[in-house]
């Protein structure tokens, strides 16, 4: 495999920026010969280049391998900060965050308290201050595909189809809603069980009364839910449901089953009145009426449900939104005094694709976006790790049929940029296992991570296999990831210092999971701290100018001074150690892209053995299995095969490197350079 040797690369390559204003463009020394006609952006969410790598040598990945040996390979791909808004805005834009505008996961709202608490999460396109490749070429009369972007939504082109980008996963909001809240078209993940769950819906069986067309069995038992549902972008009137649970003869002792409570005083001998039956209960179904013909499902342990279409009525409105959803039986009992089943999200079918009518290419009768892959509810004990690799199924292909309906129904594409979460979900839940020392959990780790990618690779063949020789092709990842270490609470170093004041504090929202693992357990007094910790790498100096702020200009820099002195001199209480690997002014940090009207007056970065997967520290950090770097892969015509380029490069050099090789118009606020060392043949006229 052909390598990148030079110790200085063509001179000077590496530090030419694209200094090209908007509506210029880069040409080669051939012209428009060997320009590729269009672009696809396909990008990975947290895809690992060394577990890339492994797995590809495993043989498992046949799409990424052989796009990796008929194109060329940058194995050293940096942003800052390692996490998501920031990092898909840079692709987007060609800026750094400083320019861009975007700097963290979550966005500070002018005006109000500076608590982290009172943050918002930065997923709208309202907030990218620079502009975007597909703004600029839709200018030009190009027509671009914009699939699940963070940072996309809403829309501004007039040419092309934005598939909303405003989160993670696809037809959610994300920005202006605090902590990991969101809401969805139509409504979240739930849960109907025996036991108590945030997001559930909690029932007891009772004996059977009223059902027609019942099934052969015996030990009939029901129960009737209320259905109100959750997160939901447009609020949902309640439905009534009835379960219906039975000893099936053709379905003895249910497979995959829990076994059930037994014994004396049970619902079996509720139900027998004396309690001599053997038959034990192990099918379930689910409908809207006490009719077992016009059920949704019957299942057993462990099954699926067919995607189930339905009508669901918005409050206060007449309309009826058609939406699909599907249920997996995780437990019943013998008895049925045990029983869960998982509800996934209500997938719906309006309201994120602009314009409206473009969704009318795609059929969304038979997927559902399985939004976070199930993340939450394996944290709070709903499902499993095998539910959650089957949710990333799920999520896939809602993603794959929405791509690949659009780029067939707009053959005439020039552009095309997408974005899939599947890799991030899974790492934030399974990284810390691939290292475990218990070799089983490991193992068990290793084989999720895997599914996860072999998942990824079918839906890189579906897209590869709509693009041709003349289309340059780019793979990507926006970060990395490192196994979760030992919690860093900025809080509580700031606090040592007497900076800071707080009370540890549990949430009661569920979505705050993710928050609470990485250290923000706590409530601030913001009256009694001159120093404010706020996302993941930032300390407000807290200036009587902010709600609730009473440090005075004049003692500004003498408090940020203490600041930083007090996180380089913190030492982690589990360890010993000083966590922290640099802590600098706000105006320092623009030398590596950040520093800029999002930033706090501090910023710092944590070594990567003390990180929660990612967000906290630079590109360059590895621990353990994982590292913080980013893929970067280009295919199509004058692109070297086979090739790897060993030198660091950034995120932002990416839509310069797209305009130098197509000729596209440059946005206006490129920062980037153009990665000359990939092209086969490359000049400047």
């Amino acid at each position: 495999m052909e390598r990148d040797k030079s110790e200085s690369g063509r001179k000077g390559a590496d530090q030419v920026g694209a200094k090209q204003g908007a509506g210029k463009q880069i040409e080669g020394e051939k012209g428009a010969n060997n320009k590729a006609k269009r672009v696809a952006l396909i990008g990975f969410d947290c895809a690992i280049p060394e577990r890339l790598e492994a797995l590809i040598d495993e043989g498992i990945l046949p799409n990424f391998e052989a796009f990796k040996k008929n194109g060329s390979y940058i194995a050293e791909g940096y942003n800052l900060p390692t996490v998501t808004p920031p990092s898909w805005a840079t692709i987007a834009t060609g800026a750094y965050p400083r320019t861009h505008g975007v700097e963290d996961y979550y966005y500070y709202v002018e005006g109000r308290s500076l608590e982290h608490k009172k943050t918002v999460q930065g997923f709208g396109a309202e907030v990218v201050k620079a502009e975007t490749i597909w703004d600029r070429w839709d200018r030009a009369g190009k027509k671009c595909l914009v699939v699940n972007y963070p940072m996309s939504w809403p829309s501004k082109m007039k040419n092309g189809v934005n598939l909303m980008g405003q989160g993670m996963s696809p037809a959610e909001f994300r920005f202006m809603e605090p902590g990991n809240a969101h809401r969805e078209y139509l409504a979240a993940e739930s849960v109907i069980s025996t036991e108590t769950f945030a997001q559930g819906h909690k029932v007891v069986f009772d004996k059977a009364r009223g059902w027609a067309n019942l099934p052969e069995g015996e030990d009939f038992v029901e129960f009737t839910v209320e259905v109100s549902f959750r997160e939901c972008v447009w609020p949902l009137e309640t439905q009534t449901w009835h379960g219906l649970a039975w000893a099936s003869p053709d379905n003895p002792g249910g497979p995959g089953g829990t076994g059930g409570s037994g014994g004396p005083g049970g619902l079996g001998d509720f139900i027998n009145g004396q309690g001599d039956s053997n038959e034990a209960i192990n099918r379930f179904a689910l409908g809207p009426e006490k009719d077992y013909q016009k059920a949704f499902f019957t299942l057993s342990v462990g099954q699926w449900s067919d995607p189930i279409e339905g009508d669901y009525r918005v409050k206060g409105d007449s309309r009826v939104e058609k939406g699909v959803f599907r249920a997996k039986l995780m437990e019943l009992s013998d008895d049925a005094e045990i029983f869960k089943l998982y509800l996934s999200g209500i997938s719906g079918r309006r309201g994120f694709v602009d314009p409206p009518e473009a969704a009318e290419a795609i059929d969304f009768s038979k997927v559902i976006t399985a939004n976070d892959i199930g993340l939450v509810s394996l944290i709070g004990g709903v499902i499993d790790p095998q539910t959650v690799i089957e949710l990333a199924g799920f999520h896939s292909e809602w993603l794959t049929n929405a791509a690949v309906s659009l780029l067939k129904a707009n053959p005439d594409w020039d552009l095309f940029y997408s974005h899939a979460h599947n890799i991030d979900w899974f790492y934030h839940a399974f990284l810390a296992d691939l290292d475990s020392p218990d070799p089983e959990i490991r193992k068990r780790g290793r084989e999720l991570e895997r599914e996860i990618y072999k998942i990824e690779d079918r839906y890189l063949g579906k897209l590869l296999e709509l693009t041709g020789p003349d289309d340059l092709v780019i793979l990507c990842s926006d970060h990395g990831a490192t196994p979760l270490g030992p919690i860093f609470n900025t809080a509580a170093a700031l606090a040592e210092k007497g900076l800071c004041d707080y009370q540890k504090h549990k949430s009661e929202n569920y979505w705050d999971i993710y928050e609470e693992s990485e250290g923000f357990d706590y409530i601030l007094n913001v009256e009694k701290s001159q120093a404010i910790p706020q996302k993941y790498m930032f300390v407000y100096v807290n200036l009587e100018k902010y709600p609730g702020g009473f440090v005075k200009e004049e003692d500004y820099e003498r408090v940020r001074g203490a600041i930083i002195d007090a996180l380089l001199d913190y030492r982690h209480p589990e360890t010993g150690e000083r966590p922290i690997l640099l802590a600098v002014r706000k105006e320092d940090a623009k030398v590596f892209g950040m520093g800029g009207i999002q930033a706090g007056d501090v910023v710092y970065a944590l070594k990567p053995e003390y990180m929660a997967e990612h967000g906290y520290g630079l590109p360059t950090g590895k621990s353990g299995c994982g590292s913080l770097k980013n893929i970067l892969l280009f295919k199509g015509p004058n692109i070297k095969k086979n090739y790897v380029y060993d030198r660091p490069r950034w995120l932002a050099d990416i839509v310069p490197t797209i305009c130098a090789a197509t000729g596209g118009p440059l946005p206006a606020d490129v920062e980037g350079a153009i990665i000359y060392q990939i092209f086969e043949d490359f000049g400047q006229n």
